[in-house]
């Protein structure tokens, strides 16, 4: 058979197999707007999916549905599965599979494109659709060898609709100036700077619009350039509010603080009440000054400018950290308390989640899958605050009732510390002990944490004998505890080819994982949450280190990375004294469907995926590891 017509029968081949997926699903309405209802409509009949699985799902694998969860379940109705929903109303284009409860089955129209629809206004597609679509294809089509040329095609396809679409531009730009040699690279490049600055002229002073100029600079990768565009716009424009908040933020980091104190408290007595918002952090940085002086006047006279200078949806974590600010210093503690019994009243308001702004938006709440959970811990917290500070002004009948509606729920380590302090000084021992075991078992590797349980129990009347039993029972009890939530959340794929290798360039096997629970962590020199992680990722590589049945890999993406960089940084950081690899496989983030790091895995002793973690949880990362671990060790 020719190459030609092997390409036809192929071609004709995708297209019929892409047509019979289109056929499985149906979409209603076809040209969805804004706002529309959409059905979605599958055929389980001649799908992927057997008729044994009776529970599905439509996952989204790209989309700007910010307020909506990523997956929604289907019902089953005539033989037919639907599932109905309503686009946001700043809502682009999406894509999305169907699958069951571990998609283990998952149903699209190929192995390399999923269901998609675009969204349109009075007939027209909206702006942004293909530019999206170019985008999606990191979840749909990552590990094909042409995906970037096919992203190109797209973000040309929405500049033949919006030949000034901003972000089409500086993509097809930036890929140029990466294939590009010579002239024509800088030639790329002076048109994406020509594109940037036509953008920024448009509405310099704009939060927004700046927002999208420094976004430009990242995206041909001129980072350096973010910082200088703000002090351009301050220097251009310097009766600007943005210019105005920019020159303010960078005198608040003076070191003198005599020099700052005297200069804002002369310049906000000019200030007028309507402008008051622009120098919210001026109020602030006074307001913080005082309190930790101790200077209860001039703290109160800044207070309530700071507290009125908050109207997002952000204002509710801000009240809490000022309550928390006050309290800790024992100061303003009955303003502490009204504004403490403020948020517990509007506590449905507070926000679980991420909060994003856009200006064409404004801002919007991401889903949160577990707010009901959430929202009744911040509930206890605050229930707990109010305990704590009713109990420093002095009324210890009101302290106690607010405590003991927290005493099984409270899941804060400080604040349990903080309650544990109350009814030591109240004379309830049993209570500050109880209390303390509850810190001890959320953060077991606390040592602090530890010596204050040890103590509470001698105290009270126990023996060393005593707090070794107390320690073998609590260590039982949160291990048990994190056992039952690891099986429900155990994965079984297996870890794919890889290409590791270590400081000396020498290759990691698959056979040196064999036998072995392997930690995989993936950093990037750049990444600040990697780094964050480190201290309490140590912990727990201290504990197995010389454990022969456990094995560590710290890994470096090569995500911005060089061996160099990687081992430079390594280098310059002996408190770390993990064993780092560096990555030489550019397709291993896609093999293992990881876009954000640090990301975790833990493999078993069949080199299984068995956990993964996306993220930096900081010291409650520690005890889930450290179970982890302990379980997968447990398995024959």
């Amino acid at each position: 058979m020719t190459k030609l017509k092997a390409f036809i029968l192929a071609s004709i081949m995708f297209l019929f197999v892409k047509a019979h997926g289109q056929e499985l699903v149906k979409m209603q309405p076809e040209k969805p707007q804004a706002n529309d209802v959409v059905t979605v409509t599958f055929n389980q009949k001649g799908s992927k999916i057997p008729d044994t699985v009776k529970k599905l799902f439509i996952n989204f694998t790209y989309s700007n549905f910010y307020e909506m969860p990523n997956r929604l379940p289907m019902q089953k109705v005539n033989g037919l599965w639907n599932v109905s929903f309503k686009l946001p109303f700043y809502s682009k284009y999406g894509s999305f599979t169907i699958s069951d409860l571990n998609k283990d089955f998952v149903q699209q129209p190929t192995d390399t494109s999923h269901y998609e629809f675009f969204v349109y206004k009075d007939g027209k597609l909206i702006e942004g659709n293909y530019l999206a679509k170019g985008y999606s294809l990191s979840a749909q089509n990552r590990k094909s060898p042409t995906y970037e040329q096919q992203q190109q095609e797209w973000f040309k396809k929405e500049l033949t609709l919006y030949p000034e679409n901003y972000e089409s531009q500086l993509r097809i730009l930036t890929y140029q100036m990466k294939k590009a040699k010579g002239q024509a690279k800088w030639d790329a490049r002076n048109k994406a700077l020509a594109v940037i600055e036509k953008k920024f002229r448009s509405n310099p002073t704009f939060g927004g619009n700046i927002n999208s100029t420094t976004m430009g600079f990242l995206i041909i990768g001129e980072n350096q350039k973010v910082d200088s565009i703000r002090q351009v716009v301050a220097n251009d424009f310097p009766n600007s509010d943005y210019a105005k908040e920019h020159n303010l933020s960078k005198f608040l980091q003076t070191k003198n603080e005599a020099l700052v104190v005297d200069s804002l408290q002369k310049f906000l007595k000019t200030v007028k009440t309507e402008d008051r918002k622009t120098y919210s952090s001026a109020y602030n940085y006074l307001f913080r000054y005082y309190i930790k002086k101790k200077d209860k006047a001039n703290a109160l006279a800044y207070y309530s400018a700071t507290i009125k200078a908050d109207t997002s949806p952000y204002r509710w974590r801000d009240y809490n950290n000022y309550v928390k600010f006050l309290e800790s210093h024992d100061m303003l503690l009955d303003s502490a308390k009204k504004l403490n019994t403020y948020i517990l009243k509007n506590v449905d308001k507070y926000p679980t989640s991420v909060i994003r702004y856009f200006p064409e938006t404004g801002y919007l709440i991401g889903f949160d899958e577990k707010r009901a959970e959430n929202l009744k811990q911040a509930e206890s917290e605050l229930k707990a605050m109010q305990g704590i500070l009713s109990y420093k002004l002095g009324d210890k009948t009101e302290a106690l009732k607010w405590l003991g509606e927290v005493r099984t729920t409270l899941q804060s380590k400080e604040l349990l510390l903080k309650v544990a302090d109350v009814y030591k000084n109240t004379g309830d021992k049993a209570a500050a002990t109880e209390m303390l075991a509850n810190a001890y078992k959320l953060t077991p590797f606390d040592k602090s944490t530890t010596a204050l349980l040890k103590a509470s129990i001698l105290t009270n009347g126990g023996t060393e004998a005593d707090v070794k039993a107390n320690l073998i029972a609590l260590d039982k009890e949160w291990k048990a505890r994190h056992y039952n939530g690891l099986k429900k959340i155990i994965l079984d794929k297996p870890f794919p080819d890889f290409q590791i290798v270590d400081r000396n360039k020498k290759l990691l096997t698959a056979a040196d994982l064999k036998g072995k629970v392997v930690l995989i962590d993936l950093w990037a020199t750049w990444c600040k949450p990697c780094i964050e992680f480190f201290p309490y990722l140590q912990v727990i590589y201290e504990k197995y280190k010389d454990d022969k049945d456990v094995m560590f890999v710290i890994l470096n993406t090569a995500s911005g990375n060089t061996f160099e960089d990687a081992f430079t940084w390594v280098d310059q950081n002996k408190q770390f004294p993990f064993p780092f690899y560096f990555n030489e496989d550019k397709k291993l983030s896609a093999k293992l469907d990881v876009n954000t790091i640090p990301t975790t895995f833990l493999l078993d002793k069949d080199s299984k995926i068995r956990f993964k973690k996306v993220g930096n949880e900081g010291e409650k990362a520690m005890p889930q590891l450290d179970a982890m671990i302990e379980f997968l060790k447990q398995q024959k």
